[in-house]
């Protein structure tokens, strides 16, 4: 029995050599087999490492790759307070310091969504209108006031506002929510409103419209990256001048969004005999729905929320209010940390004190963002967040001759960081993430296509085949015809 060992082990190893060089080397010699004859000698025995190219350079191109993707951090300009991680099919390839607590900028965002995802993809906002069904109607007039009922959509907003953008972003649309209140008045007989509407926004609490004197600081804010925070909010809270193509950040956006529907309505033919105020609705057992509307999908709106600031803060709040606290900004950080230890991600490390990364007391991991990356389902929230790297602010420095990458980035002030997967042309996908912060005492700015990012760029781009020896060098010598062999 024993005898039998030996040749069973050696026809195992010639059968896992065959398979090995049959699924690893096809790029090596990817054209058919050539014909030998009887009396061909073949240069490369069977049972040789020649058989399995990929699996012999595998050990020298991984080093390499990981030396190419450290070095990135070398030169004297980058940040010393960075981290990185780099990962093979999930396998890690290279990381530095992947615990270090680091300011994202508005890469903050790619956590919200991440925390958004856990609520349902299917989450829609309703925002309604409703009278108070003890007021009478006479000769066509509606006693007493109207309610627009805020439900914290973060992208109601008006045709002409969405103007403004060139792309196509979520939005929900009050010009149909006036559209179907004007003609749900006037099937009720209704062409007057002896009062006006008023605005609720009952579901956030409007003593913290921003968080300036939390976790944002005078200056934060002072660009209109974001507007003011509201249970009931229309065209972000701003309002727009389309002659000058200027917004002007509203003092009290539930009285703005009502006086925005007033006019809609007008213009739509019902009188009102009122101005536009702010108020609480009737009770429940009193209300008389008269129009709402429903928003696109929380997974749009998520979308939205990395291109605008308001909308990541409105579905940050939105966050806190669903895990049973409120939407103020310490509770909604916790809520934020409660539905990521939920979805099973490293929260140690990561602060995320507000939505859109705007404060600069944010913390984020590398570990923390490459799970968020590696965890993401296909076609998910997270995973429709990534974009085509020639379709953002990166499409300058992306690499021209390597495997199309998918990335999402950040560049403000100080702060530099990256997160992007990549399938290689060997079929491996390759994830990776970089946070770096620079010394604020350090002159410049880390913008787009930085030497930290570019060189990452370019080194994640050459895997495979830049690393490692040539595959021909390693690969099977061509069969020696029988006349070159001597008999």
């Amino acid at each position: 029995m024993r005898r039998l060992i030996l040749p069973v082990l050696l026809l195992a190893v010639v059968i896992a050599a065959g398979v090995l060089a049959e699924r690893a080397s096809r790029s090596a010699d990817p054209g058919d087999a050539v014909a030998t004859g009887a009396d061909d000698s073949l240069t490369t025995p069977i049972i040789n490492a020649r058989r399995a190219p990929e699996w012999l350079r595998r050990p020298t191109s991984n080093r390499e790759f990981e030396a190419a993707l450290m070095s990135i951090l070398d030169p004297p300009e980058v940040a010393a307070a960075r981290c990185l991680r780099v990962h093979r099919n999930g396998i890690e390839i290279a990381v530095e310091a992947p615990t270090l607590r680091l300011v994202p900028a508005e890469l903050q965002r790619l956590v919200t969504i991440a925390a958004v995802e856990g609520l349902g993809e299917d989450t829609t906002f309703v925002t309604k209108v409703v009278g108070n069904s003890a007021n009478e109607v006479s000769d066509g007039i509606l006693e007493g006031d109207i309610w627009l009922v805020g439900g914290g959509d973060p992208v109601l907003s008006t045709d002409q506002y969405l103007t403004r953008f060139s792309d196509q972003r979520a939005a929900t649309s009050l010009d149909q929510l006036a559209a179907n209140l004007a003609a749900e008045l006037r099937r009720r007989g209704i062409s007057e409103i002896a009062g006006g509407v008023v605005g609720d926004e009952f579901r956030f609490s409007p003593s913290e419209t921003d968080y300036v004197g939390t976790v944002w600081s005078e200056t934060d804010n002072a660009d209109n990256v974001v507007g003011p925070l509201s249970g009931l909010l229309v065209n972000d809270g701003f309002i727009w001048d389309s002659e000058t193509a200027t917004v002007t950040r509203s003092e009290d956006p539930a009285a703005m969004a009502a006086a925005t529907l007033s006019d809609l309505l007008v213009r739509r033919g019902i009188a009102l005999g009122a101005p536009a105020t702010t108020g609480e609705q009737p009770p429940s057992a009193q209300q008389q729905l008269l129009a709402s509307i429903e928003s696109p999908p929380i997974a749009e709106i998520a979308q939205r929320a990395l291109i605008d600031g308001t909308t990541a803060e409105m579905l940050f709040k939105e966050v806190g209010r669903v895990n049973g606290l409120s939407s103020a900004s310490n509770d909604a950080a916790f809520g934020m940390l409660v539905t990521l230890v939920e979805r099973g991600l490293p929260v140690e490390g990561s602060l995320p004190l507000d939505g859109s990364g705007l404060s600069s007391a944010n913390r984020v991991t590398c570990d923390l963002l490459m799970a968020i990356l590696e965890q993401r389902s296909a076609g998910g929230i997270v995973d429709a967040a990534l974009h085509d790297i020639g379709e953002g602010a990166l499409a300058p420095c992306a690499p021209s001759d390597g495997p199309a990458m998918r990335v999402i980035s950040a560049d403000r002030g100080q702060v530099t960081a990256l997160v992007g997967e990549m399938v290689a042309d060997n079929g491996e996908a390759i994830t990776f993430v970089q946070v770096a912060n620079a010394d604020p005492a350090a002159p410049g700015a880390l913008g787009p296509c930085n030497t930290i990012q570019t060189n990452l760029l370019e080194a994640v781009a050459r895997y495979p085949y830049g690393y490692g020896p040539e595959l021909d060098a390693i690969s099977p010598l061509a069969v020696a015809p029988a006349s070159d062999t001597v008999g």
